[in-house]
């Protein structure tokens, strides 16, 4: 395998994370996040399964209370939901590997068992067939027919969770095939589609973003973002020329990603670029018996000035301000020939709000009222039910980084509430 830029980065960019977690410890381990729930309508409680995104991290990682993936900086929101009386577990996957083998690492942490990337997948793409062992350290104290779970991903949490579903239920045909030997694990047997109860995408990148794929889009916007700074007379020179500077390295690295010549198959990177995503979604069949939802977000609005989308500065986290218009601008055709035109330009600052509602050709039924209790009845298994808008950038959901609040977490709230009256 050929060395991987991005996903050398990428990583190198966690390990200065996990770091920075203990930094956070003084300033977030003594917040103290809590919520009320309504469990009257409730017909089932099953656990809740939280699944990280691209870069992400678990509650089984060192440093989860300085920084709580679910969270952030203001507390640590999986304590809440069980204060509030739902189970809840979050465990840690590689936060750049492919949508495959997040599920693989998925099923091993929640069932305790070791790490199986499949014989016929490893060997294809140059890796070990088996990761880390965890039996008889099973996140779950049990998972089976009788004891199913609400999985909840955010980002590539979704896919990955979408991936583990039709695996459970349908299994893998080509490892079945290439595993002769009585060393198949129990995860690529199929039959356990009743394993699985709901599968919730927050802001999820089921076909992809145009973030890693609209090379031009990153240039413009570069450009357009370097003339509003100049059009600002009072920033200093100095102040201006720093910002500039580390401007050019951040979308330098995008345009890295962008030319589609620096992400190795079997990532993370790769598997977001739109046609790889699609390729993807041929491989996984929605389950007739589970409850599907989308919570899809949108952080634009447009410009006073030019018209152009932007961050809407009312429910943007700073931290991605930047990325908005770049996924806005999207007007191209993938090498694929898959049509990016305006109907991709809402977005939250890493997934485009068309990509978030469902894999494409996948049946959708598009509610109009938000999450709770009453609207039960209509809502159908085997379909994607998408949610209203919900507005904020990307980090929304898990709290946001530097306007922290809790809108997000007490929307998942709601969310939990109305599966439970499923």
């Amino acid at each position: 395998m050929r060395f991987d830029y991005i996903t050398f980065i990428v990583r190198k960019f966690n390990a200065f994370l996990l770091v920075l977690f203990i930094a956070f410890i003084p300033f977030t381990q003594n917040k103290q996040v809590h919520f009320a729930a309504d469990h009257t309508a409730d017909r089932t409680n099953y656990p809740f399964v939280m699944v990280h995104g691209f870069q992400g991290w678990g509650e089984d990682v060192k440093g989860y209370k300085g920084l709580p993936y679910w969270g952030l900086l203001n507390g640590d929101a999986l304590k809440a939901y069980r204060e509030a009386g739902f189970t809840c577990v979050a465990p840690t996957l590689d936060p750049v590997s492919s949508v495959w083998d997040r599920a693989c690492e998925l099923y091993a942490k929640l069932k305790g068992t070791r790490v199986d990337y499949g014989k016929a997948h490893s060997e294809a793409c140059g890796h070990d067939r088996y990761g880390e062992d965890y039996t008889g350290k099973g996140m779950l104290d049990a998972w089976d027919s009788e004891h199913k779970v609400n999985l909840f991903g955010h980002s590539l949490g979704g896919p990955t969770c979408t991936m583990l579903t039709s695996v459970l239920a349908n299994g893998a045909p080509e490892e079945i095939a290439a595993t002769t030997d009585g060393t198949l694990s129990e995860y690529f047997t199929g039959g356990k589609a009743d394993w699985v109860y709901s599968v919730t995408g927050l802001a999820s990148v089921y076909n992809g973003t145009s973030l890693f794929v609209n090379a031009q889009a990153v240039r413009d916007t570069e450009t357009y973002l370097k003339n509003r700074l100049a059009e600002k007379k009072f920033v200093p020179f100095a102040a201006r020329k720093i910002i500039e500077t580390s401007m050019d390295g951040l979308f330098t690295i995008l345009e890295d990603i962008t030319s589609g010549k620096v992400a190795d198959p079997d990532t993370a990177v790769y598997d977001m670029h739109p046609d790889n995503a699609l390729k993807i979604n041929k491989t996984i069949k929605t389950v007739d018996s589970v409850y599907y939802f989308s919570v899809i977000q949108d952080a634009t609005k447009p410009s006073e000035i030019d018209g152009h989308l932007i961050a809407d500065p009312e429910i943007a986290d700073p931290l991605l301000v930047a990325f908005v218009p770049i996924l806005a601008r999207t007007n191209m055709i993938t090498p694929d020939g898959l049509v990016m035109d305006s109907e991709w330009a809402a977005n939250d600052g890493c997934a485009n709000t068309i990509s978030q509602k469902a894999p494409f050709g996948e049946p959708m039924n598009e509610l109009t009222q938000g999450p709770s209790p009453a609207i039960a009845g209509t809502v159908s298994t085997g379909v994607y039910n998408v949610l209203p808008v919900f507005r904020g950038t990307h980090v929304a959901l898990t709290g946001d980084v530097l306007s922290p609040n809790l809108r997000g977490p007490e929307y998942l709230l709601h969310v939990m509430e109305m599966i439970n009256a499923l």
